[in-house]
């Protein structure tokens, strides 16, 4: 009987020592702790959606140098979105990236790291500055915060 007790006591020592350890979100919302996460995150973004960013990228191209883009390429365009867009709603690493956001309080984590992304692909400012005026693109990269 004084071992059970001596065990169960051991085992309630352990689950509130696990309890106490639990990091909280000011703990873990630094820079130095996000940013591996981030950093993981997009990487699997990029291989996900590597052929839907050169389309992106190419149309930005065209965007900076002529000023407007025709029709057919509005509509690859529009394509490219979509198929961005499904990667942003359903896509492991911006779940990801969401949950971050949510837990840190940041509503713009996942629009500052697509942007930065985007840069690091060669996507010009211009057509970045173009996609984030679309409402269906920047409703896809929202985030509900605590109040």
């Amino acid at each position: 009987m004084k071992t059970l007790f001596l065990a169960g006591l051991s085992i309630t020592t352990l689950f509130m020592a696990g309890c106490a350890t639990t990091p909280t979100p000011e703990e873990i919302c630094s820079a130095e702790w996000i940013a591996p996460r981030v950093d993981r995150a997009m990487y699997d973004f990029k291989r996900d959606t590597g052929k839907t960013i050169k389309t992106l990228k190419k149309a930005g191209d065209k965007l900076s140098k002529k000023g407007e883009l025709s029709t057919f390429q509005m509509l690859k365009v529009v394509n490219a979105v979509t198929k961005l867009g499904d990667r942003l709603q359903n896509g492991h690493a911006v779940k990801d990236l969401r949950t971050l956001a949510q837990t840190c309080n940041d509503p713009d984590l996942i629009k500052t790291a697509m942007n930065d992304f985007m840069r690091e692909q060669g996507v010009p400012d211009k057509f970045i500055s173009f996609l984030n005026d679309m409402e269906r693109y920047t409703n896809l990269l929202a985030v509900k915060t605590k109040a």
